[in-house]
């Protein structure tokens, strides 16, 4: 889980209830967050290679036009799985 939480930063010199605060982040989910990210990277690529099998005109076939949405459905489950991680 990617959980942030902020700090004050106190120096001698800041007048007192004047803290600045610092944001920390941690990542204890930072291995399953890769892995989304990477699968996320190779679904891009495919989208990618759907559209320059369209002559980059944007008509694709059938078989081309079921492959995208299969792929925009698993973009979306990884954004959803992502979300629910942080």
């Amino acid at each position: 889980m990617l959980m942030l939480r902020a700090e004050p930063d106190v120096t001698p010199d800041m007048a007192i209830g004047m803290a600045e605060q610092t944001v920390i982040a941690t990542w204890e989910n930072r291995d399953q967050i890769l892995e989304i990210m990477t699968s996320a990277r190779h679904l891009g690529q495919h989208l990618q290679n759907l559209w320059e099998t369209s002559g980059k005109l944007g008509r694709l076939t059938q078989d081309h036009t079921d492959e995208l949405v299969a792929l925009l459905g698993e973009i979306g489950a990884l954004s959803d799985t992502l979300c629910g991680l942080a």
